[in-house]
């Protein structure tokens, strides 16, 4: 007999519950994130044939730990779990117990209609979580930059206009230096022009321009403003700097790997991928052949495919919303950045344009065939050929 198995995930413990393969639950009970509770996991798993488990959220130590384990792993979306609930129990309790049955009782039902958990390389998926993290940590940067050029405004509008960057390293460590306008005021010309060289700021005619903005300012803040605020300015400053340092860190290292990844070549030869966007594809696609069927199922997963909505006479196509969206998104960044490198691609875009469509549209179009040519590659280990792309894309 089959058995099923539902896990609600959660920060310090998760809720499992054991069914049948006629819905009589046989066990409920609670596991701790950690080594003891995993091992409680496995003892009640080996007294159960078959069992197939199922969660939502596909990431933790719990996945690393079933990860080692044979059984087949399903990760199943929230919103359909959600719903199948509201229409399985008529009660409406919200617990840890109900919710791990309701999610054992899903999958009984749509086992077939689910995508089974498939694991890539090591080296893979450490490129995938470094793409992760690199994402969030240039939010990161994005509000710290937006947050400092706020405050420069307040207190010393020279920083916001000094450079035509945004917020440089050698900005940044102007802020640290000089803080407040009496420090960079003091400071002679000659020791400030041996600060922008020593921090590669070399072109003389700049240096030139940036002194003549210095020696032209005239400041107007009250002192206590200039005092107060220049203690979050030079926080932030080296907040920023810690964070450029580790983004080139892991940029590095994703290059690193997609370079000796027997696979990471197919990446690196698309036009206008570049060593970051080559990374975040490879790692997007993955190196386990046995992910994807054929080119519409990565299509409808990573968004690009789009949908028909229809009702009595009323028809349109809208954008796919129940997809990977960050795949989604590294997707239309690489189909943006295909235009100034790939003939074809700038041609197919300049037509959807004609045709009438938005420029968001025209790009999200351009990125579902260009998923169907990688797809291609991927399938078959072969580099981009500009010849080839016409049959693969049709």
């Amino acid at each position: 007999m089959k058995h099923y198995i539902g896990i609600d995930n959660a920060n310090l413990t998760h809720s499992v519950s054991i069914i049948d393969e006629n819905g009589n639950l046989l066990k409920g009970f609670e596991i701790e994130n950690n080594n003891d509770g995993f091992q409680k996991l496995r003892m009640n798993l080996n007294n159960y044939t078959d069992p197939v488990i199922a969660m939502e959220i596909p990431h933790g130590p719990l996945v690393d730990f079933l990860r080692t384990l044979t059984f087949k792993k399903f990760s199943l979306n929230p919103l359909k779990v959600k719903r199948f609930k509201e229409i399985y129990s008529v009660s409406g309790n919200k617990n840890d117990i109900v919710d791990s049955n309701a999610i054992a009782q899903y999958i009984r039902f749509n086992e077939k209609k689910s995508r089974e958990m498939i694991f890539n390389s090591q080296e893979v998926e450490t490129l995938k979580l470094l793409g992760i993290s690199h994402e969030r940590m240039k939010k990161e940067h994005t509000r710290y930059t937006n947050r400092l050029l706020f405050i420069f405004r307040q207190y010393f509008p020279l920083y916001d206009a000094l450079f035509s960057e945004t917020a440089p390293k050698i900005l940044l460590k102007m802020v640290i230096k000089y803080p407040i306008w009496t420090k960079l005021k003091a400071e002679n010309q000659d020791d400030l022009k041996k600060f922008f060289i020593a921090n590669k700021y070399c072109n003389g005619k700049y240096i030139e321009k940036s002194l003549k903005k210095i020696h032209d300012y005239v400041h107007n803040v009250a002192e206590e403003v200039e005092t107060a605020l220049s203690f979050e300015a030079t926080t932030i400053a080296n907040i920023l700097l810690m964070l450029k340092s580790q983004i080139a860190e892991i940029e590095k290292e994703m290059a690193k790997i997609t370079s000796n990844h027997s696979m990471g070549k197919i990446f690196d030869s698309l036009p206008g991928a570049g060593a970051l966007l080559a990374g975040k594809l490879l790692g997007m696609m993955g190196d386990n052949k046995n992910r994807f069927s054929n080119a519409n199922q990565a299509q409808c997963l990573f968004g690009t495919a789009p949908m028909n909505y229809q009702s009595g006479g009323y028809h349109k196509v809208i954008t796919r919303k129940a997809c990977n969206k960050r795949s989604k998104s590294i997707l239309y960044a690489y189909a943006f950045s295909s235009l100034r490198f790939s003939k074809w691609a700038r041609g197919y875009y300049d037509k959807q344009r004609k045709l009438g469509k938005r420029h968001s549209v025209a790009i999200r179009a351009l990125s579902n065939k260009w998923l169907k040519i990688i797809y291609s590659m991927w399938q078959h280990e072969q580099v981009y050929n500009e010849k080839l792309k016409s049959s693969i894309a049709a």
